[in-house]
């Protein structure tokens, strides 16, 4: 019995004209908590690598969160 889930992909790439970051999921990754858990430990694994400190981290969500927020309306 194979117990190793199915590979799945989240594929990102910039729109300058639009000012937006599109996300294309693989056909197998349609559950929002999975796709998620996927994308913010990319962006924790990724700050890491850079050696940014939790604090660092945290100033960076408590900075940009609001404008993210205040792009989709």
């Amino acid at each position: 019995m194979n117990d190793i889930p199915e590979d799945k992909t989240i594929e990102l790439s910039t729109d300058y004209q639009n000012h937006s970051i599109n996300m294309t999921f693989s056909d197998n990754l349609t559950d929002d908590s999975e796709r998620g858990y996927i994308l913010s430990a990319a962006f924790f694994s990724y700050c890491a690598a850079q050696g940014l400190s939790k604090e660092e981290v945290s100033n960076m969500v408590s900075t940009y969160y609001d404008e993210f927020l205040n792009n989709e309306e």
